[in-house]
């Protein structure tokens, strides 16, 4: 089984600075705790965490996985700048089988779109659970083939 959670980071802050330097809003605090309260509830499963270098996906995912139980962690720029293509070509490459990937639009609903088949917009702070239960490996998935939990 293959299960994958793409997490859009919160709300962020005025542009005031870098666009990568940009924190967390008040808001934006808010709708994380939001969604850590959810993960506590469900009790989803252990695995491990891609998450773009910037400030609000750092932020985003420090206050959902507290307390959260994680195979590892990866912080890495790639999030930041990859396309939506390069974001689901770097999903099916993983060695894990169960992937959380907090990062950023367009290219985080680029990505729920191609395991949906569906056209989403994710809106900060959405979350999407896609499941694979038959599938072994992630080369064995393919575009429109998830089955789509929504989450928030």
């Amino acid at each position: 089984m293959k299960d994958l959670f793409l997490i859009r980071h919160a709300h962020a802050g005025p542009y005031l600075l870098p666009d990568e330097g940009r924190r967390l809003s008040d808001r934006g605090i808010e709708e994380a705790k939001e969604l850590k309260e959810i993960f506590s509830i469900n009790n989803f499963p252990c695995g491990f965490w891609y998450i773009s270098k910037t400030h609000r996906t750092k932020e985003t995912a420090e206050i959902i996985m507290e307390n959260t139980d994680c195979l590892g962690e990866s912080l890495d720029e790639f999030w930041y700048h990859a396309s939506g293509p390069d974001y689901v070509e770097k999903i099916l490459s993983s060695v894990h089988s169960v992937v959380y990937l907090v990062a950023h639009n367009p290219s985080i609903s680029y990505a729920a779109s191609y395991f949906s088949g569906e056209m989403i917009q994710m809106e900060t702070s959405s979350c999407i659970h896609f499941q694979w239960p038959l599938a072994d490996a992630w080369n064995e998935i393919s575009q429109g083939s998830a089955i789509v939990n929504y989450i928030h």
